[in-house]
């Protein structure tokens, strides 16, 4: 249904595109009218796509609701947000971000300001940007930050026994001897080691 409705919205975009474009003389108001109606069809395509992907991880990983700050560093930037969801493939960060699609960035997330014994220290790239926030996949780290990852969310898991399902099958993580890489992505290991050294 949200897919048809994506369809739907698409078409009706590109028809008030061209509308816009044909019909550059016409009076102001109405284009003030059809520069809304594009702006309310775009929030809902952003709004159905959030919702048709949220609801597609949630069937392959189980997500564990956590507000906790983050901090993510770029190549050009560093930023800090608060995480709101967490699974075993990424984490969906709140914030506003200037960073573009497929960035990749240093992952640095503590249990809390004071604890050290569950942080994870992971490379991720943006795979979704949304207007509250991006959504993060986790490219790779080390064993041990891996380890800490399954520790947080098992530890706040509403069904563990689901999350030690998904962590069993282990389907989209390599391991090359104390480093874990996401085999979906084909980046180089060895950047990404040295990315994960850098302070």
């Amino acid at each position: 249904m949200e897919q048809d409705r994506i369809k739907v919205l698409r078409a009706k975009i590109d028809y008030a595109e061209t509308v816009r474009d044909n019909y550059k003389n016409t009076p102001p108001v109405l284009q003030e009218v059809n520069s809304c109606y594009l702006d309310t069809l775009n929030q809902e395509i952003e709004d159905l796509e959030k919702s048709y992907i949220a609801d597609k991880n949630q069937r392959k990983y189980s997500r564990v609701k956590i507000q906790r700050p983050v901090h993510l560093k770029f190549s050009s930037a560093q930023y800090e947000g608060i995480l709101d969801n967490i699974s075993l493939g990424g984490f969906f960060v709140n914030g506003v971000f200037k960073q573009p699609k497929s960035n990749i960035c240093k992952i640095d997330l503590k249990e809390s300001a004071r604890s050290l014994k569950h942080s994870i220290h992971a490379v991720g790239l943006i795979v979704r940007i949304f207007n509250s926030g991006i959504a993060i996949v986790f490219v790779g780290m080390k064993s041990k930050y891996y380890r800490n990852l399954k520790i947080e969310l098992l530890t706040h898991a509403t069904i563990p026994s689901v999350l030690r399902d998904e962590i069993a099958q282990q389907d989209i993580f390599e391991f090359d001897g104390d480093f874990v890489c996401n085999r979906n992505f084909t980046l180089n290991r060895d950047k990404l080691k040295k990315l994960l050294d850098r302070p």
